[in-house]
């Protein structure tokens, strides 16, 4: 199976992209996604705060959206079980056959368990994390000829 491919707009931000290794990898356009019409309010939010920052950064385009869609729709199965488990607490009370009380984990901690695992596992896809953004060396900004001078 081995490592992923880094997209190559990462490796010109790493200052990695090399012709010959990569000059035949696909490139997209750098556009922000159309959302989904089926987001929910949560869910826009997320994908409007994720998709602005991935422009920013030059690393998204069009073919990004379904897997944005999930990130953000992931992100909102995290808040709802957070929410429940803010409310209610993190166990909740039964009753044994022996009639005493037992405490067990709800099963929205499971959820957001899930659900932050997936939210992770795709910020790293886009280094949206610290961890992933330390592997990308960032480029000087040139914004005119006297910062080439100075």
């Amino acid at each position: 199976m081995g490592r992923k491919r880094t997209p190559t707009a990462m490796l010109k931000a790493q200052g990695t992209f090399r012709e010959d290794r990569h000059g035949s990898k696909m490139e997209t356009p750098v556009s922000i996604p159309r959302p989904p019409a089926a987001l929910s309010e949560v869910s826009q939010d997320a994908y409007d705060f994720i998709t602005t920052r991935l422009h920013n950064m030059g690393i998204v385009s069009e073919l990004d959206g379904f897997a944005l869609q999930m990130l953000a729709d992931a992100w909102e199965d995290y808040i709802s079980a957070r929410n429940v488990i803010r409310e209610k607490g993190p166990t909740y009370t039964t009753e044994t056959p022996s009639g005493d009380l037992m405490f067990r984990p709800r099963p929205e901690m499971g959820m957001m368990t899930n659900a932050w695992d997936r939210v992770k596992k795709m910020l790293s896809e886009y280094g949206l994390t610290a961890a992933s953004r330390a592997k990308i060396n960032v480029q000087e900004q040139v914004e005119d000829i006297e910062d080439l001078l100075a």
